[in-house]
């Protein structure tokens, strides 16, 4: 059995000793990232163990600026809301984490559970993954997000006709050579749906995210991740604004409340 007082881990270490103060992060002295990475390329080198070519590192740039904000977004009214009630700046942040789930900011794990499981049996057998197994398996993702859930995650926004900032980053990935076979299978995925649907559904920074960190090699848990931490800068700008702004109990009027529940009796 384990020893549940001791930890074993390839992330990091600190060193402390009469040679040397240093923090170790995965084989590379953090002074050295300090002067020498950009915070892409620390990130993705502690994920992914290894540091991202320069394609990767450009591309994962350019996910989390798209990630930074979107507007007064769920996660922006929180950090308003809790301005305006004088909560802490980390409540903040932590409240407008923790409201992420699979309809705001989180669509993306489980887009990324479903490709992966439609590549999985002809990366298993070694099969070339060529615009044949693509489109089969776009055509599988696609029958069964509909079959068990109605809709397909990682795909149509409300705030617009097409979410402007998904092809922008596609054509990043592509143009650095970032852009790999989950990248392929997104865009096929989203010409099947169009098939079906009869009008185009474009998919959206869900989606393009969780194709982007597969391509990456990052585990499928990171594609919900790496919208909602780079969104924390989004609620910690709005709370700072609000809080500058100085209003007090942000609340719903009670007009804009409808009561369905029993009276009391007279």
């Amino acid at each position: 059995m384990s020893d549940m007082h001791h930890y074993v881990t390839a992330i990091s270490k600190i060193v402390s000793d009469e040679h040397d103060d240093e923090v170790i992060l995965r084989g590379h002295r953090l002074g050295d990232l300090i002067q020498n990475a950009s915070f892409a390329e620390a990130v993705f080198l502690l994920l992914a163990g290894r540091m991202p070519i320069r394609g990767q590192a450009r591309t994962l740039d350019a996910l989390l600026t798209a990630c930074v904000d979107h507007g007064v977004t769920p996660a922006a009214m929180i950090g308003r809301a809790f301005a305006s009630y004088g909560t802490s700046t980390a409540a903040a942040i932590a409240g407008g984490i923790l409201l992420f789930g699979d309809i705001t900011g989180g669509a993306g794990d489980p887009l990324a559970r479903y490709m992966i499981a439609a590549l999985s049996d002809a990366r298993a057998a070694g099969t070339e993954i060529d615009d044949g197994v693509i489109n089969n398996a776009a055509g599988r993702i696609v029958e069964e997000a509909l079959r068990s859930g109605g809709r397909m995650p990682g795909f149509g926004i409300p705030a617009h006709n097409k979410d402007p900032r998904a092809p922008v980053l596609l054509k990043v990935a592509q143009e650095n050579g970032a852009a790999g076979v989950y990248c392929r299978l997104l865009v096929a995925i989203e010409n099947e749906l169009a098939g079906i649907k009869g009008r185009p559904i474009p998919t959206n920074l869900d989606g393009i995210v969780a194709a982007l960190i597969l391509d990456f090699g990052f585990p499928p848990e990171c594609a919900a991740a790496f919208v909602m931490i780079p969104r924390s800068f989004s609620t910690l700008a709005h709370h700072l604004e609000e809080k500058a702004q100085g209003t007090k109990w942000r609340h719903v009027p009670q007009e804009n409340v409808t009561y369905t529940g029993p009276m009391p009796s007279q």
